[in-house]
Parts: structure tokens; sequence; C-alpha cells
């Protein structure tokens, strides 16, 4: 009887190893995907990291927090600017060489590529779910807890006050004036951004701190101070008609929140609520879009509201230090709780004695 030395698959043989190939790629595939989104988020969670542990450092100095728009060069003269949180932390991020430009008045921000060129990137601002389109933009993809966001909503039956500031609200306040000015006109003449809160005399000025926070708050492991938003454009005004003519806005450069029972019945208003495309590229055309139809639910994504491409929540920084993803599904009035200062002295409508909410609650 004679052997066979079969020396080849069959057919079934050869369908089956390729079956088996392609199931495992199948399963290995998400495995894959989803090792990277962790390498990203955990990026993104240092990079609020140091973020948080720079304004700490800045806070250890200074005895304040900065505003959201602060002004820097010497007060009354024509060097006299207009800076965004990010700014007044360079110095502590090793980007003394921008600070100084700008807290100068050598910042160009005449739009041009030559103006542009004054602008530049910075990795540590950019989460790497949120990448910039161009290399290099100046964009950021984090912003400051700049509390309530102060809009009247049809739903709301709450008229708000445009100049109104309650430090209990939040962290991040409009620190700049008109009334700073004097008589001298700074270059470039950012004259034309006086907003509601400069008035007559200036409505004072709001300073935040960690001492009020830990003391007469709500404590700085239960107060965000930064989080991510899809929403946010760049970290510095680029342009000139965005500089010298678009008045302070909380959203600018910040998130906050809105009253629970609104957000309850708008869920494209919650964290997360859309990741569609912004739909602008100066901070004229943010406010264009935030003030055109507050009611409306289909302006996406709104400005001012926490996001990320990261899924089920978004990271954010706490002012004691710690980083934690914040859950999309959380109840707004839980979020509102985490963002005042000082929850009992706030804006926000609940129950004088309500607690501050446990860590799984968010």
């Amino acid at each position: 009887m004679r052997q066979s030395n079969r020396k080849a698959f069959t057919l079934v043989e050869l369908l089956v190893v390729i079956a088996i190939i392609g199931t495992l790629v199948g399963l290995l595939l998400p495995a894959v995907q989803a090792a990277r989104e962790a390498a990203r988020r955990n990026t993104c969670s240092a990079n609020l990291t140091q973020l948080s542990k720079a304004l700490a450092i800045r806070e250890t100095s200074t005895k304040d927090l900065p505003g959201y728009i602060n002004t820097l060069g010497i007060k009354g003269s024509q060097q006299m600017v207009r800076a965004p949180w990010y700014v007044t932390v360079f110095p502590q991020l090793e980007q003394n060489q921008i600070y100084e430009m700008w807290s100068s008045g050598k910042m160009d921000f005449d739009g041009s590529v030559t103006g542009q060129s004054n602008f530049t990137g910075l990795e540590i601002l950019v989460c790497p779910s949120n990448p910039p389109v161009t290399q290099g933009q100046p964009v950021t993809a984090y912003v400051a807890n700049t509390g309530w966001r102060n809009q009247p909503r049809a739903t709301d039956g709450f008229t708000a006050n445009a100049d109104h500031e309650n430090a209990a609200n939040g962290l991040f306040f409009d620190r700049t004036r008109i009334t700073d000015l004097k008589e001298q006109t700074p270059s470039p003449n950012w004259t034309p951004t006086s907003d509601p809160r400069d008035g007559a005399n200036g409505t004072p000025k709001v300073v935040m701190s960690f001492a009020y926070v830990q003391g007469k708050g709500d404590g700085s492991t239960k107060t965000m101070m930064l989080s991510e938003s899809l929403a946010a454009l760049d970290w510095g005004y680029l342009n000139r008609t965005d500089y010298t003519g678009t008045k302070d806005q909380p959203y600018h450069f910040g998130f906050g929140w809105e009253r629970p029972a609104v957000v309850a019945n708008d869920l494209k208003a919650r964290i997360n609520g859309s990741r569609e495309p912004i739909g602008y590229d100066t901070f004229q055309g943010m406010d264009g879009i935030f003030a055109a139809n507050p009611t409306a639910t289909d302006l996406n994504p709104r400005p001012g509201l926490p996001s990320s491409n990261h899924p089920g929540g978004v990271n954010v920084a706490f002012m004691a230090g710690q980083v934690e993803l914040l859950t999309d599904q959380v109840d707004p009035f839980v979020y509102a709780q985490l963002m005042t200062s000082n929850h009992k002295q706030s804006d926000l409508p609940t129950d004088k004695n309500s607690t501050e909410p446990s860590d799984d609650a968010y």
C-alpha cells in the first residue's frame, strides 16, 4: 500500500486559517485603538496637571488667581495690554520669551503672516485627541472655570445682569477695566472693548485665591479649575480685530455652568452635548454664535461648555491638583456645584444647606 506525502493545504484549510486570522485582527484592532486613546487621554491629563501646577505656583507668589482676561504692563501707560490667563502663567511654563513680548506690548495682532509668527503652538495646550488643523497653530484645548455663564434663557425665568460677577460662582473673572487706561490710549488701542463691567467707575474686580476656596468656600478638592473644550479657539487674540474690538467674555477662554433646570431640558447644553465643527474661527464669530439665540438647541458646540473627543467624558483639573474624567452623564446640579467656589453663596438655585457631592457622583 502506497503512502501519500501531502505538502500543500487544502482550500478548506486555507479558508479556515484566513478566517481565524481575520477574527484575531478584528479582536485586536479595537484593543489597539483603545490603548492609543488611553495614551492620548493620559497625555491630556498630564497637560492639565502641569497647567494647574503652574497656576498654583503663580498663586503662591501673587496670592491670587489671574482673571480669564487681565491687564499687563504699567497702569495708565500706552504699553498696557490685555492678556488671557494662559499668558500670565507662561513664566511658570518656561515660556518667558512669549510672556515678555506680550507684557511689553511687542506682540503683533494684525493677523498677517508676519504678525502670526509672534504666536506659536504650545504642546502643553493641545490635547492629542483634539489636534490643530495646521501644525504650529496657536490653538488651545483647555479653558478655565469662569463660573455661571450668566446668559438668560427662555425657560430660565431669570433676567441676567450683564455686569454681574459673584466670586462664589467660579474662579476666574474679568480683571480688566477701561478706567485703568486713564487718559492715555494703549497700543494697539482696545478702548472699543468696553463692556458692561466697565461702567462709569468700573465694576469692582473680583479677586480669587486658594485661601478663599479653602477657608470660606467648598474646598480645593471639590472645586474644578480647568477643563477641556472642543469649542475653544486660540490661547490669545490672533488678529487685531479680535484684540481691539472684542468685548471681554467669560466663554472666550473659559467654561461655565448653566441653571440645572435649563440644562436638564436641553441635552445639547450638557457636557459633550455636541461635537460638531465649531463654525467660527474668530472670537467675534464665537460671540455671534453665543448671542444669536441663547434659547436655541441647534447651536453646536456651545462656547463655554466642557467637551472632548474622549469617550464617556471630559478631563478636568481640580484646584487641589487631581485630574479626573468627568462623566458626560453627570447631573447638571452636581456639575454646577463642582464649579462654584462657594455654592452656599453662589447664584446656584439650591437649598443653602445642601452638601457637596460625593466622589462617586461624578
